[in-house]
């Protein structure tokens, strides 16, 4: 028994592909400024410890981890003439950019229970639109089509996206801070700009996704504890799970601790953020159709391997990165990780759909939100442990908070910005590499699967091959 659809599957429109992937616009627009922006932001503008800041946003990743799944969960039981994704995608359109504004724009006070309060209230709002929308809306993409090259396409669409966002965040909202002064102001006025820009793409992934293809949960409900077992079967999915979680995990200590590398260890400033987030981003963005075309000749896999190595040999880099490096070394960093990101990017979201098509075929269940909340839940993961980390090692390491001039931190908080920077993403990146090594899912492996579903007659010997496949 197999999940049903209101519509075919295979090829895809240009135009609905397109129209699903600028969501991703909106929702790699709020993690990169959560990610990137408001560690030090709360430090250095509003005054809060690197170790209280870390713990609220950890506080909030809690909080996150446990509503995705929900999320996932009940976007899969939903009815509606607007289809089972769309309703819960409209809810976060409404609530994500109002929790972007409200970060930035916290009240003036000092240091407190009232101020701390207020951040993680306004964070809080940011985490639930967030949710409310990525969730459902990588699940519609996740059940379009069954068709494995459109699948690649689909999430070329999704990664073009993600990284037309980091020209408008990393490389954009750093320039824009840097020429209104850089000042507290100056995030805020930021944040009203990238709140209209994230309200904008969201809508339009509700708007426009109407005619895509949804699939439909089976009527035989399985158990709770079958369905956990049955989920815990999909090994690829487990794997795809990890190798995701250890890069992201790599990409949240960079995160939180990139602009006090830039600005304290190589005294560059803002700016710094801004030229590598327009090549890196640029360069992902150029290099999405070129990962495409690839893609139909390589396996996943091993595409993703090669990618993941050259990823960590980029982050090393850092680790010997000085203020007087030239700037040709700096931007051939940039180019390798807009390169290999964007091609990372695209095969792991592949790979995922993948593994959840895996569970379709196996148990005909329609769980694509189930699934995308668990993903969602071990990024999440991630994202509680990094900051929470690396603002305890920062206060610990002796960084001073509020207005400090480049170069004037301790260099014990400058060696450990440098080691978050460089040697922690690495190692969660080779780490990601080593269990990517265990994945076993091919296209072929699922064209088998589904020419089974189709031949009831099939030979046993078939579908044991094909079962021993993943």
């Amino acid at each position: 028994m197999t999940a049903s659809s209101t519509k075919g599957g295979g090829a895809l429109p240009t135009g609905l592909m397109a129209s699903w992937g600028v969501g991703s616009l909106g929702t790699t627009s709020l993690l990169y400024l959560i990610n990137m922006f408001v560690v030090f932001f709360l430090v250095r503008h509003v005054g809060i410890p690197a170790a209280v800041a870390g713990t609220l946003l950890a506080v909030t990743r809690l909080y996150d981890a446990l509503i995705d799944p929900a999320i996932g969960s009940l976007s899969d039981r939903n009815v509606s003439r607007w289809g089972r994704r769309r309703p819960w995608m409209l809810a976060g359109t409404l609530l994500a950019p109002l929790g972007c504004i409200a970060v930035f724009n916290l009240p003036a006070a000092p240091p407190g229970a009232l101020l701390y309060t207020v951040t993680l209230a306004a964070l809080l709002l940011y985490c639930t639109g967030y949710s409310l929308f990525s969730i459902p809306h990588v699940a519609q993409g996740a059940e379009m089509t069954d068709d494995y090259r459109a699948r690649a396409a689909l999430m070329a669409w999704r990664t073009f996206f993600v990284y037309a966002s980091g020209l408008v965040i990393t490389a954009g909202a750093p320039a824009m801070i840097a020429q209104l002064g850089g000042d507290r102001r100056a995030y805020a006025t930021m944040s009203l700009v990238a709140g209209a820009i994230i309200a904008a793409t969201m809508l339009w992934a509700v708007v426009f996704t109407g005619r895509a293809r949804v699939t439909e949960r089976s009527a035989q409900v399985l158990r709770p504890l079958e369905s956990l077992r049955t989920a815990l079967a999909n090994k690829p999915f487990l794997i795809i799970l990890l190798v995701k979680m250890a890069g992201q995990l790599g990409t949240a200590f960079t995160g939180a601790v990139m602009l006090f590398f830039f600005v304290d260890v190589l005294q560059r400033g803002e700016n710094a953020l801004a030229l590598l987030g327009l090549v890196a981003n640029i360069v992902g963005v150029a290099a999405v159709p070129l990962w495409n075309i690839v893609l139909r000749s390589i396996e996943r896999r091993s595409l993703l391997l090669l990618l993941l190595a050259t990823n960590a040999a980029t982050y090393l880099s850092w680790l010997v990165a000085t203020p007087a490096e030239p700037q040709w070394l700096f931007l051939l960093r940039a180019l390798s990780l807009g390169a290999c990101g964007s091609g990372s990017v695209l095969v792991a979201m592949a790979m995922l759909t993948d593994t959840i098509e895996l569970d379709r075929l196996k148990t005909g269940q329609g769980r694509e939100g189930l699934f995308v909340g668990a993903f969602e839940l071990m990024q999440t993961t991630s994202f509680i442990v990094a900051p929470l980390i690396a603002g305890f090692a920062l206060s610990t390491a002796g960084l001073v908070p509020g207005q400090v001039a480049p170069g004037a931190q301790p260099q014990t908080a400058l060696q450990m910005m440098r080691i978050a920077m460089s040697v922690i993403p690495a190692s969660c990146t080779l780490l990601g590499a080593l269990l990517l090594l265990r994945y076993r899912l091919t296209g072929a492996t699922l064209a088998a699967l589904r020419a089974e579903q189709a031949l009831p007659t099939v030979l046993p010997s078939m579908n044991a091959s094909a079962s021993r496949a993943v």
